[in-house]
């Protein structure tokens, strides 16, 4: 039999107004009340009915699910994927909402009827929102990189390859102590990343050595001290990969401090051409990701699901290697 809304009332000592209040995102509702409304939800497996919703139609709104978005929203690698998101979304019709709840917020929103389906980015390796989603799937796509052990759709660069490209640039300089500046372990871009330039110097017939890989966080500052660390080892970079470029400026800026010459001492490349790379001293060789038509192909993967259209795709779209001075030592 199919649990009502009254019965979830009942277990969670709260009104029905209140847990109607959880499950469409309304209402002054108390962090402990929505947390014990949200837990009795999902111990007795409650499914709103949505035929009246359906009735009056789609929402036409689409969610951009972003955890941490209030540091997020500025990256510039981000930003890109974002306004080509935006711009898809007008062109078919669609509001967006930005959120950064936790995963059964998420597929709740989807649910109640508010949006029609979600953008999910910055997935993690083991990411909770795969669960929720394949408890109570609703459209969804990944942007970006999906979670290692998840099905769901996605569209992205393939990371691995980006990084074996640019890694084996950067041996072909003949350079031997390539250098890695990863994202934090716990995301999957920085699994597929990693992945590829262990593949590239496999192939080059060279040993990872794990003193030169360090990981750090995603800001410029982050990517300056990651490469301090890698100064205090006992092996010293001849080339460096970060993973982004955010994460390269932070090292150019390191090895100039150093009195190091970038291109010549230390060969540097970054993962996402952003617009400055092209600008700044010397201008930073980087893998370009084709970024706003990536946020452009997300949307138009959703919106086919949203109608109906489509099971689990992965789409993926080709990066480009653009050589700077960095690495023309």
């Amino acid at each position: 039999m199919r649990t009502t809304i009254r019965q979830v009332a009942q277990a969670a000592g709260v009104s029905t107004a209140t847990v109607s209040y959880v499950i469409n995102g309304t209402g002054a509702v108390s962090g402990e009340t929505r947390a014990r409304v949200q837990a009795t939800i999902a111990e007795l497996r409650y499914q709103p009915q949505y035929a009246a919703q359906a009735l009056r139609g789609r929402s036409h709104t689409i969610a951009l699910v972003l955890p941490g978005a209030a540091d997020r929203i500025a990256d510039p690698a981000l930003a890109e994927v974002l306004a080509g998101v935006a711009a898809a979304a007008v062109a078919r019709g669609y509001h967006l909402l930005l959120t950064s709840g936790g995963a059964e917020d998420e597929v709740a929103l989807a649910r109640s009827g508010r949006v029609d389906g979600l953008l999910l980015f910055d997935a993690l390796a083991e990411d909770p929102r795969a669960a929720a989603l394949a408890r109570d799937p609703v459209p969804h796509v990944w942007v970006g990189a999906r979670p290692s052990h998840a099905g769901g759709a996605l569209v992205g660069v393939d990371l691995h390859r980006a990084a074996q490209l640019v890694t084996q640039h950067l041996l072909a300089q003949r350079r031997r102590r390539v250098a890695l500046i990863a994202l934090p372990g716990e995301l999957a871009a920085s699994e597929a990343c990693f992945a590829g330039y262990a593949a590239a110097l496999a192939v080059a017939g060279i040993a990872l050595d794990t003193a030169l890989v360090v990981e750090a966080g995603r800001t410029e500052a982050d990517g300056y001290r990651a490469f301090e660390e890698l100064l205090a080892g006992e092996t010293l970079p001849d080339a460096l990969l970060a993973a982004s470029d955010e994460l390269a400026f932070g090292a150019l800026h390191a090895i100039h401090d150093a009195a190091l010459e970038v291109g010549i001492d230390v060969a540097v490349a970054g993962m996402d051409d952003v617009p400055l790379a092209a600008h700044v001293f010397p201008p930073l060789t980087a893998v370009r990701q084709p970024r706003r038509a990536l946020g452009s192909a997300a949307v138009a993967l959703l919106d086919r699901q949203i109608s109906g259209g489509g099971g689990v795709e992965v789409v993926l779209l080709d990066a480009r290697l653009v050589v700077r001075a960095s690495t023309a030592g």
